[in-house]
């Protein structure tokens, strides 16, 4: 049982909330924050943000924010409408697949690999649509380090994540 679906009508408010600061935080971070210190906005943070939630929360909970994280990317101007909803959904459900035991970083790997595949089927699918060719110099890199980075960061959270909503 995961903690949002398995769990009585007290606690989907908490994981809610915590789900929905946590995905504009980390649109803020990947669209502004990021860009503003010079670093590259294909750093996938908010795609870290939907793995982690997926594993914290359960199947369900990573689908919904997964789905609102990538339509947010999507609506914002950054993709094609739908493909970042897509990916997203899928990988907050992947995500929840993930086997982690009581070590701090176990799973990263896993992790790692899920963000960094979905931001960069981001990337293609949307190049494809529109055209413009895929340009993999400095995304690419951007994409596999910044993921490596975002998933080391992000996934101690996932207990106190759980600890929140529970």
């Amino acid at each position: 049982m995961t903690a949002v679906s398995g769990a009585t009508h007290v606690y989907w408010p908490r994981a809610v909330g915590l789900s929905a600061t946590a995905v504009v935080l980390g649109f803020l971070c990947q669209t502004a924050i990021l860009p503003a210190v010079g670093l590259s906005a294909a750093i996938p943070v908010l795609f870290s943000v939907v793995a982690v939630l997926g594993i914290a929360l359960g199947r369900n909970s990573g689908a919904i924010t997964g789905f609102a994280a990538g339509l947010l990317l999507d609506v914002t101007g950054v993709g094609v409408l739908g493909v970042g909803a897509l990916v997203g959904c899928l990988l907050g459900v992947a995500s929840a697949g993930i086997r982690v035991d009581r070590w701090r970083w176990s799973g990263a790997v896993y992790v790692w690999a899920y963000t960094a595949g979905a931001a960069a089927a981001y990337a293609a699918v949307n190049s494809l649509i529109t055209g413009s060719g895929l340009m993999w110099s400095s995304g690419f890199w951007a994409i596999v380090g910044g993921s490596l980075v975002c998933t080391l960061v992000l996934l101690p959270l996932r207990a106190p994540i759980r600890a929140v909503v529970r």
